[in-house]
């Protein structure tokens, strides 16, 4: 809140409490009369709340010096409460305010007493003030920290993401131009908008599910561009809507995953098949592929892909997804479904 606000609002707060005052302990008598000797009174609760606010609190409460900081603004409390009777006994010797004309010594101490227990209320609702406001900045930080160590470690995940693919498509691609095939440019625009998803969108925290599936399915292109036909790579996806999103790069290391250790190069034996489709709220991706050797599912990229992915998971959308991972009869799966996205 700006500077300027919080001087409006603190003068109309006071302001407030000068009428209210006013209208409670005025009686019948004429209210422009009334006003100074309420001011009076007023004046010492600002000058009570201001200097604990300013002074007793940073330099008592906040260095745990609790026992001296209670002492000192009892102390304080019944020095600004005697302070405001004499003053009021003094500007007004014959007002007809209540409990300022002349009484008894044990009248007058219960009239002290009574005066000053609205300073102490003062002082316990500026604590209190203080003591919240302080508990709302370190939440504040807290979130704020924790948002932030999540965004450091979401890039870190996304950053791991198996260059492997690029390669390959780098010298796919250079194959191409040595034959000078007229694929060649065209491979080319497709690895340049992919890696402009990479560097540039991906920086949000949610994508279109759109460009997420145009991501992959570019990757698989460029899987297949020694046999375009791709007979024994299969995606299937259902229709999807314009206005859903997801998180980056979160689909595509489980796609990577299938064409590392699937040997897809291999027409008799070697196939992947994936699906991604909408099932009322939820998105559901199942990847099956073929595993010529099972020794090539427990390569390090492969088993980080995946580690990386279930983390991704746990840390955007807690409670919100199943991820099983199974092996059986040379048939590598992973079913994938994030609930209402």
């Amino acid at each position: 809140m700006p500077r300027f606000q919080i001087l409006l609002f603190q003068g109309l707060l006071w302001l407030g409490i000068l009428l209210t005052q006013t209208f409670l302990i005025g009686g019948g008598e004429n209210i422009l009369e009334t006003i100074p000797k309420s001011g009076i009174i007023v004046l010492g609760q600002m000058t009570l709340v201001y200097f604990n606010t300013l002074f007793l609190f940073p330099r008592l409460y906040l260095k745990k010096k609790h026992f001296l900081y209670l002492i000192i603004g009892l102390m304080l409390i019944l020095a600004i409460s005697y302070g405001v009777q004499e003053l009021v006994e003094y500007f007004y010797p014959r007002g007809r305010y209540r409990g300022v004309r002349k009484i008894s010594t044990l009248t007058k101490s219960w009239y002290f007493l009574g005066r000053s227990f609205p300073l102490f209320m003062a002082f316990l609702l500026s604590t209190l003030l203080q003591v919240t406001r302080l508990f709302a900045i370190k939440e504040k930080e807290s979130v704020q920290l924790r948002s932030e160590k999540l965004e450091t470690e979401l890039k870190f995940l996304r950053s791991q993401t198996n260059p492997h693919f690029l390669f390959n498509a780098l010298n796919n691609i250079y194959t191409l131009t040595l034959i000078k095939s007229d694929k060649a440019p065209d491979y080319l625009l497709v690895l340049s908008d992919m890696l402009r998803y990479m560097l540039y969108e991906c920086n949000a925290p949610k994508v279109r599910l759109e460009k997420e599936i145009g991501y992959i399915r570019h990757f698989i292109s460029l899987n297949l561009l020694k046999d375009s036909r791709g007979l024994n790579v299969n995606f299937d996806c259902g229709e999807i809507p314009d206005h859903l999103e997801i998180a980056p790069m979160l689909l595509i290391p489980l796609v990577e995953n299938a064409f590392k250790h699937s040997k897809f190069e291999d027409k008799a034996n070697g196939w992947i098949n994936i699906k991604l489709q909408l099932l009322g709220e939820s998105l559901h991706l199942n990847v099956q592929n073929s595993l010529p050797d099972k020794s090539h599912t427990t390569d390090d990229t492969g088993g980080i892909g995946l580690v990386n992915v279930r983390r991704q998971l746990e840390l955007i959308y807690p409670d919100q997804f199943q991820l099983s991972i199974n092996e059986q009869d040379q048939v590598f799966s992973v079913d994938l479904i994030i609930e209402k996205l």
